[in-house]
């Protein structure tokens, strides 16, 4: 033998004995039993490929460990020049099974530093991606596919450059790793016979080169091979041109894909195109500035490992050593994240192994030399560990054994005898790695869930995130991790911009911690990912809830239990803004905050249509404050009613005024006219929702004469036409949505009377035509606006109405006839349908409606809402359940505001999640949702008991 190989301490081995006693064994092998039989006993892998391989591993223990493995490559590369598929497949296996069995012979004898071995693997794996590249382009020649001839057709001219990325990028490979690689193809150089295929067959050389690879015969596998580092690997295919891949670096790459590419290099294939394609991707990877969302996301990057400066919770049993505290993983980090920074400035920093770039930032005195060296030190250690590990049975695994006796095992393989010396020099290495760790970075926020590891980067799941997120309370922490990864992706547009996935990066461990507060984990982060899908923008709603804890939980509420409110963040994310301001309580609880804020940001309109645009804007901003105060339980049903008509009633107001200036710009004005705007509905009983129309008609008074502008119209015309401007300001759709939709059917003779109402006009209808559906309407109508002294005409004619003497006994039947005709042709939509059910809210509603049309005197409150009074009637005895009916208003009151601020779909079964009812029975002060149903089912048969006795001893009054 002409190497000598350092023994490992010894140990039984019986099952080496076995294998010494049969005929044939090689006597080199035989002079290494110091080494081989501690080895082999405790690595079943290295034992069967010894079997297989003994003559081989005898020869190259004589000739040397490097002469061995540069004939290896040799015979690989010959293989791929000129063998059949079978033959370069078989050689590829094998030279795989005896490069391992080399690595590890000559590792733990000490022939090889682990640096050399991991190195070796690589340039295994380069070889073997080379020779299965110049077979497939044989291939490819023989199907005509290639414009080149049989001596060209070879994976140096394919056009298709393989880079190896991660360990296998800096020639670091470990024992049993996986080869992440990406293919990209140069679209101009002349090789297809078809360019347009280029896609088609460049991809199928990619799967096919992935299957040589992991494809299990005899003889084992070459590599597993991952494809999942390439950009977007979920929609993109394995191969794409170079063209694409910058588009995509330059627009959609993240932080931690350019540290996956510091470490990229081709290892196979076109190699001259794939330094072209390094070349062009440098100013990506190596920034000469870096803006602050990139800082700010390289120490988020490093805060979601979850390490802070104590070095506790460091072990040996059952440590990763890949992944967990001051493991390999910690080193790789200290030393990107410095490339990253320093980089783009410093071309000495542009190496791919991380020994080198520690070395490089000691003498560019980024770290010390201390640093550089006990990092350096340290890592080839933890590296030596992790092979160990996964030579025993060639399992990607890195962690540490459960027990004591199997760590001593390891411990023994890293030539150490002593199980508590070398547990000693493995908490040691730990420490060291955690402290250089903890001091990479001292300042920013504190972003950290506190709960462990969070972390999404590279392809595969992080063992300790998994842990962390299933604490969390996530059912499928894998899933988490992959939606989590898709936004990183920017496959969305909210996420495209890297401001946008910076501001994300540093929201996500409190984002996930809000996730699991919600009760449901899973569903909660599945409403956000699909709010995330539609929003067309992230960064401002990303800042917002990075800073903003109560943001966060109501968002997330509002996703799980209240679509609509979610929706219209999707659609004008600027409403949440509102929700930060101190003086929230305040505007969605006292109308004169509401008004005052509203009138301001209307103020800096500097024209008519900006005007426009800003009453929608500061609208929707309202609505959802309100909205949300509702939901979130600041606000009262009742007091949501009356903010909702306060908001409708000023920017109707504001409207109306900007619509009379600018109208008469053109018109001119009637002398001695005055108008008036009269509110009906909820509006009119400051009972409005989220949803509601505004129903109103316009009444004016005023000479028969023409108006004395530029272009006069007639009087009728001229209000007509003011109508219709007004109605365009309210409802017409601008780039800021819609304000509200009017309804102006409330007007005399409906659809087919005029848009405007002369006070004459509408004191005769009243009079001699209206039906009495007209005048329970006008039970409740209130002016919200008027000029001169119309608004108090106006409220006359009304009283003049009310008070009139009528028919009780034609009165009620009319009612009741129209009750029974809604009932057949309007059918309650859904269970909760409480406007339309028997026993609803139509019922409360006719029940005080023809109470102030038959005994409006008695009872004293006109044009009162209608809880007022049905709980006048029990007060003056005309309804014994007044009071209850009054306390049954109330509870639908609550419902339908709530479901008019939460649901996109109120009346669709689908839309009553768990988390709404719960929601719904929680506002409406119930214990759970079967009560409120069950008490509304009550309800219901209470209030249409009360309606029949009320028509029946109505006419008797």
């Amino acid at each position: 033998m002409s190497i000598t190989l350092a023994p490992l301490p010894p140990a039984d081995h019986p099952q080496f004995d076995a294998m010494l006693a049969e005929a044939g064994f090689p006597d080199v092998l035989r002079r290494a039993e110091p080494l081989l039989g501690p080895l082999l006993e405790a690595a079943p892998y290295l034992m069967d490929i010894t079997r297989t391989h003994a003559a081989w591993l005898s020869k190259a223990l004589d000739t040397g460990p490097d002469a061995a493995f540069s004939a290896l490559i040799a015979e690989v590369a010959e293989a791929g020049s000129s063998a059949e598929e079978n033959e370069v497949a078989l050689v590829l296996r094998q030279a795989k099974g005896r490069t391992a069995l080399l690595a590890a012979v000559a590792e733990t004898g000490r022939a090889w530093t682990t640096e050399r071995a991991t190195e070796a693997l690589s340039d295994l794996a380069d070889a073997a991606l080379d020779a299965a590249m110049d077979l497939l382009m044989r291939q490819a020649h023989e199907k005509g596919q290639l414009v080149l001839s049989r001596e060209e057709a070879t994976a140096a001219n394919s056009g298709l450059a393989i880079f190896a990325l991660g360990k296998h990028g800096g020639r670091e490979l470990n024992y049993s790793s996986d080869i992440d690689i990406v293919a990209f193809f140069d679209p101009q150089k002349p090789v297809l016979a078809d360019p347009s295929e280029a896609t088609k067959i460049y991809s199928r050389m990619v799967q096919k080169l992935v299957g040589l690879m992991e494809d299990r015969q005899v003889g084992g596998y070459v590599f597993r091979t991952d494809l999942r580092l390439r950009p977007d690997p979920g929609s993109t295919p394995v191969a794409i041109s170079f063209d694409a891949a910058l588009a995509y670096y330059e627009v959609r790459g993240q932080n931690w894909e350019r540290a996956a590419w510091i470490k990229a290099r081709p290892c196979a294939g076109d190699k001259q195109v794939g330094e072209a394609f390094i070349k062009d991707l440098a100013p990506y990877v190596w920034r000469k500035h870096l803006d602050f969302a990139t800082i700010a996301d390289i120490q988020a990057m490093k805060r979601q490992i979850n390490v802070s400066k104590k070095v506790g919770d460091i072990r040996v049993e059952g440590h990763n050593v890949k992944l967990g505290r001051g493991g390999i993983r910690e080193i790789e980090f200290f030393a990107q994240t410095q490339q990253l920074i320093a980089g783009g400035r410093d071309k000495a920093l542009r190496v791919r192994p991380t020994s080198h770039a520690l070395a490089a930032l000691a003498t560019a005195n980024w770290i010390s030399d201390k640093a550089a060296r006990e990092l350096t030190e340290t890592y080839w250690f933890l590296r030596a560990v992790e092979n160990r590990l996964q030579m025993l049975r060639d399992e990607q695994t890195h962690i540490m054994p459960d027990t004591a006796e199997d760590v001593a095992v390891i411990g023994r393989l890293m030539g150490e005898t002593d199980l508590h010396a070398f547990e000693k020099a493995y908490r040691a290495a730990l420490e060291r790695v955690a402290r250089y760790y903890a001091e990479l970075f001292t300042e920013g926020e504190t972003l950290g869930s506190g709960e462990g590891n969070l972390v999404f980067t590279g392809s595969d799941d992080d063992p300790g995130t998994l842990e962390t997120l299933t604490s969390m309370g996530f059912t499928d922490p894998s899933k988490a991790i992959e939606t989590v990864r898709k936004w990183h992706y920017g496959s969305y547009a909210a996420t495209r911009t890297s401001a946008a996935r910076a501001h994300l990066t540093e929201l996500l461990p409190a984002l996930l911690l809000t996730f699991g507060r919600a009760g449901n984990a899973d569903a909660a982060m599945a409403h956000f990912d699909d709010f995330l899908s539609r929003l067309p923008g992230g960064v401002q709603l990303f800042a917002l809830l990075r800073n903003h804890e109560q943001l966060r939980t109501l968002l997330v509420q509002f996703m799980a239990s209240a679509p609509r409110m979610s929706e219209a963040v999707i659609h004008r994310a600027h409403v949440m803004d509102g929700l930060i301001d101190p003086a929230f309580a305040n505007d969605v609880t006292h109308r004169d905050v509401l008004v005052a804020k509203v009138d301001a940001f209307l103020a800096d309109a500097r024209s008519y249509e900006e005007l426009i645009d800003r009453a929608r804007i500061i609208g929707q901003e309202q609505k959802f404050l309100v909205a949300a105060g509702l939901l979130s339980g600041t606000v009262s049903a009742q007091g949501a009613g009356e903010q909702f008509t306060a908001l409708a009633e000023t920017l109707l107001n504001r409207l109306f005024a900007k619509v009379r200036e600018e109208f008469a710009t053109r018109h001119g004005r009637i002398a001695g006219s005055e108008i008036a705007l009269l509110a009906f509905g909820k509006m009119a009983s400051r009972e409005m929702t989220y949803t509601s129309d505004l129903d109103f008609i316009l009444l004016y008074d005023a000479p028969d004469v023409e108006s004395d502008g530029d272009r006069p119209l007639s009087t009728a015309h001229y209000f007509a036409r003011l109508t219709q401007r007004l109605v365009a300001a309210v409802s017409a759709p601008t780039a800021e949505g819609v304000l509200y939709e009017a309804d102006m059917r409330l007007r005399p003779s409906g659809n087919s009377g005029p848009l405007a109402t002369s006070l004459s006009g509408f004191r005769a209808y009243h009079k001699d035509n209206a039906w009495t559906w007209e005048h329970l309407a006008l039970s409740r109508a209130r002016v919200i606006a008027a000029t001169g002294n119309l608004g108090a005409q106006v409220d006359d004619a009304i009283a003049e109405v009310m008070e009139r003497p009528r028919d009780r006994a034609k009165t009620i039947e009319d009612v009741v006839s129209m009750r029974a005709l809604m009932a057949r042709e309007r059918k309650p939509r859904h269970a909760f349908d409480l406007k339309l059910a028997s026993g609803g809210l139509v019922d409360l509603e006719f029940i005080a409606q023809s109470a102030q049309l038959v005994a409006g005197a008695r009872i004293g409150v006109p044009q009162a809402p209608t809880a007022r009074v049905l709980a006048r009637l029990g007060e003056v005895g005309l309804v014994p359940a007044g009071e209850r009916l009054a306390a049954i208003h109330g509870v639908y009151a609550t419902v339908l505001q709530v479901m008019s601020s939460a649901l996109v779909s109120p009346f669709k079964e689908e839309a009553w999640t768990p988390a709404f009812k719960d929601l719904l029975a929680h506002l409406a002060n119930y214990p759970d949702f079967a009560r409120l149903e069950a008490d509304v089912q009550e309800m219901r048969a209470e209030v249409a008991s009360a309606a029949e006795a009320w028509y029946a001893q109505a006419p008797a009054l």
